[in-house]
């Protein structure tokens, strides 16, 4: 009798998710609860609870196509597009899921209720949306691949007393809201970036607080209009009308706007499936992927500041190797052990900056793929799309209004070069960029 799998989400990780199942010969069936594939890469400009779409207007992705493909099936050729926008990606997934005939293993507006093990099985209750009805079924093993949506906002004094307009980012789609208003932008990740920038050409004032909790980049330069202003000091509590610093300052807002990231959250997990989540930190999984207490249960998709797409067909590799029985997984107390040897490795420390706990980052991403690859004896994502994706991060840090102006081309499995774009505007830095990348053709 064939292993039943059960993938709960159907973007980009759980495509590849059903796409590796069947490859194995397992029987899957996958659950999502929107009508179309692609997760947040659907441009579905609604927002509420239940959108996981955080596409907005003038979108473009932060990575060369390249690193944004699997690696059984790449990108139409006609595409001479670097950075694409996000219909362009969506489509990327359109022809994936029927290049590979996923979508016969998908139960669209099926709302996954409840997840709970029962003896070396799993039981889950589902929601059919269309005819309101609830549904059973019994599996062998479970993928979670629903990624992260739930906005996370950082709690601070008298919030709740602010009478103007508050979003987070999520449901962020165009400037328009913000048209000569004083805003408040909350956030130093990469969608507070692309915020500030647009709306600093619209707003009456922006006032940009970086400094949070939450900060993974806060060295990020960008150039502003003299009407943004940008504080690095935390804010000590909202009022009605806007916010006082710490430095004993007072500015008067009409929009306060949370880029301050996402959350992990899994409503549907029984209390009994061996999984927690605080404070950022889901816990115990081996490998960041496993369920250290029931092994049949994987997570994908938790590292951040990684390389996405290949990074999600690395991990589902990983436990198709353990799951068709070519490897054996440790014991529970060795996968605890080491858990807790990644996380000193890695400087996370549980109470105190465990909500870091599923961050890479380029200090730590490329270690991640190898050790993966060979705990579970498969092959590593490509060392040219590694040092790729490095040198990408590098100088969006050091530049975040240029690091579009390169083109990359992948040479073979081990290089890749990158040129200037002849559309930059200013003629000086795109002579110096020229040089730069001449000496960043990389032979590893």
């Amino acid at each position: 009798m064939k292993t039943k799998i059960a993938v709960v989400g159907c973007g980009p990780s759980g495509l590849c998710a059903i796409k590796n199942c069947i490859s194995e010969g397992f029987e899957v069936v996958a659950f999502e609860q929107t009508s179309e594939i692609g997760g947040e890469w659907n441009s579905n400009l609604e927002v509420g609870p239940n959108v996981h779409s955080k596409i907005y207007e003038g979108l473009q992705i932060n990575f060369p196509k390249e690193l944004m493909e699997f690696s059984d099936f790449s990108y139409d050729k006609n595409i001479t597009e670097v950075f694409l926008t996000p219909d362009k990606v969506q489509n990327y997934f359109l022809k994936y899921t029927e290049k590979f005939d996923l979508r016969k293993h998908i139960k669209f507006n099926h709302k996954i209720i409840n997840v709970r093990p029962i003896d070396d099985k799993w039981e889950i209750i589902v929601k059919d949306l269309k005819n309101d009805e609830y549904k059973t079924i019994t599996c062998d093993k479970v993928l979670i691949c629903v990624g992260i949506s739930t906005p996370w906002i950082p709690k601070i004094e008298g919030l709740n007393d602010f009478e103007g307009k508050i979003i987070h980012s999520r449901d962020y789609r165009s400037t328009k809201m913000f048209e000569n208003k004083k805003v408040l932008l909350i956030g130093s990740g990469f969608s507070a970036f692309d915020i500030i920038i647009a709306i600093d050409k619209v707003a009456e004032k922006v006032t940009w607080v970086r400094k949070i909790k939450e900060a993974h980049a806060p060295f990020l330069k960008i150039k502003l209009s003299s009407k943004s202003t940008e504080k690095t000091i935390l804010i000590k509590r909202f009022t009605k009308s806007g916010a006082e610093f710490e430095d004993g300052s007072f500015e008067e807002f009409e929009i306060i706007a949370f880029a301050t990231g996402y959350d992990f959250t899994f409503p549907f997990l029984s209390v009994d499936s061996g999984i927690s989540v605080y404070d950022k930190l889901v816990q115990p999984l081996y490998k960041q992927i496993i369920n250290a207490n029931r092994p049949s249960m994987a997570i994908i998709g938790l590292p951040s500041f990684s390389l996405r797409m290949p990074m999600f067909e690395l991990q589902i590799k990983f436990c198709m190797q353990y799951w068709s029985n070519r490897k054996i997984f440790p014991s529970k107390e060795e996968m605890l052990e080491d858990i807790q040897k990644d996380f000193k490795l890695r400087g996370v420390y549980i109470n105190r900056n465990s909500h870091n706990a599923h961050y890479l980052g380029l200090k730590n991403h490329e270690f991640y793929y190898q050790d993966l690859a060979e705990t579970a004896g498969i092959a590593n994502i490509k060392i040219c799309l590694i040092k790729m994706s490095t040198h990408i991060g590098k100088h969006t840090f050091e530049n975040f209004h240029t690091f579009r102006n390169f083109k990359y081309k992948i040479l073979n499995d081990f290089e890749f070069s990158c040129d200037c774009l002849e559309n930059q505007k200013d003629e000086n830095e795109r002579n110096q960029n020229c040089v730069i990348a001449k000496m960043l053709k990389l032979s590893i």
